[in-house]
């Protein structure tokens, strides 16, 4: 495996860039997952631990991978908006082989799965996780402006990040 672990010492990471350029939210086993394209990812510290929040809707056949895995990885890529992306974001996982279509080449990593291609790799381990709910929203406005006439909203995870996996 041509990945290294590196220490958030080591590490000079702005997650506002690096969303902009995409990134690939991965969860299963080597024998069965998914992955699909995330344009909204948070990370810090919570509960004293550093932590990757991500949202799934229920519309994604993602969305049962990360309900039944303990497991998550978010891989970032060297080129912004990178074209095996694409696919992952308008492809559906139970429509389509989207390992062969996005030509990324998939590798079994302890509990979960990355990506040879990836440059940097996030190793995260769920531990809490909610679903969004209209009542909650402080802004009607801004809910209004994302979820127009959706009956259905985003499930958020939070992931203890276990590991950074840099790209050799």
């Amino acid at each position: 495996m041509n990945f290294e672990e590196v220490t958030f010492k080591q590490f000079d990471f702005n997650p506002f860039t690096k969303v902009e350029e995409w990134a690939l939210l991965t969860a299963g086993t080597k024998e069965r997952f998914n992955m699909m394209t995330i344009t909204g990812v948070m990370c810090g510290k919570f509960f004293l631990k550093p932590m990757m929040q991500v949202y799934v809707h229920p519309d994604r056949y993602s969305y049962q991978f990360l309900a039944n895995n303990d497991y998550f990885t978010v891989s970032f890529f060297d080129v912004p908006q990178h074209p095996a992306l694409q696919i992952c974001g308008k492809m559906h996982g139970n429509e389509c082989d989207k390992v062969a279509e996005s030509g990324l080449h998939p590798i079994p990593f302890e509990n979960t799965v990355l990506f040879e291609e990836a440059k940097t790799v996030f190793v995260c381990k769920k531990v809490y996780h909610t679903d969004v709910e209209k009542d909650h929203f402080d802004s009607q406005q801004l809910f209004k402006e994302y979820y127009r006439d959706s009956t259905t909203f985003h499930r958020i995870y939070l992931g203890q990040i276990e590991k950074v996996l840099r790209h050799k």
